[in-house]
């Protein structure tokens, strides 16, 4: 039999309802969960319940003696989610969402696991993005947060107090480009 994977120890804090190591695996995984689902056409609630048919689903393995984690457990629950999400969209008749989503299925297992790579590597880049933008002044911040949610420029304009759309365009540029210097530098 081979070497369970070192996350093999969410499973036996399932088994023993070590409520500890099962808020780590909350923390560890559901992230990713939510992030999909939301990308997929779902809501939060429907990302809080796959994660939670998961658990449930990993639970009644944890319980078979012969079953043996051999990938990280997050990735595990990812596929557990998608392939539950999937199944949901088909039953609501949401080819098109379906469509998408399950060219994905039949990527190899190990894929798997490179999607949940790419998403922890798009966290880390999501927080270097934040970070830096934290180092930029307040108006810079605002201006870009609101050109970002589509707001137009000459309504920036006022609600920032500049005098007109040219001045957001100037200083916009002048942010991005102090952004870019900032993330260059880290």
């Amino acid at each position: 039999m081979p070497l369970p994977h070192p996350d093999h120890r969410y499973l036996t804090a399932l088994r023993e309802n070590d409520s500890q190591t099962l808020e780590a695996l909350y923390r560890l995984a559901s992230p990713g969960v939510q992030q999909w689902v939301l990308a997929n056409g779902g809501t939060m609630a429907d990302a809080r319940d796959l994660f939670q048919e998961a658990l449930i689903s990993l639970h009644r393995s944890a319980h078979q003696p012969d079953f043996c984690l051999q990938c990280p457990i997050g990735a595990l629950i990812f596929t557990i989610c998608r392939n539950q999400w999937i199944s949901q969209l088909r039953r609501k008749k949401r080819e098109a969402e379906v469509r998408k989503i399950e060219a994905e299925r039949y990527i190899p297992e190990s894929a798997t696991v490179s999607a949940y790579e790419r998403w922890e590597e798009d966290q880390l880049e999501k927080q270097r993005l934040d970070a830096t933008l934290a180092q930029l002044s307040e108006t810079c911040q605002q201006l870009l947060r609101l050109l970002a949610r589509g707001i137009s420029p000459a309504e920036a304009a006022e609600r920032l107090g500049m005098s007109n759309a040219n001045t957001v365009y100037r200083r916009k540029n002048a942010c991005l480009t102090r952004w870019r210097e900032l993330l260059e530098a880290k």
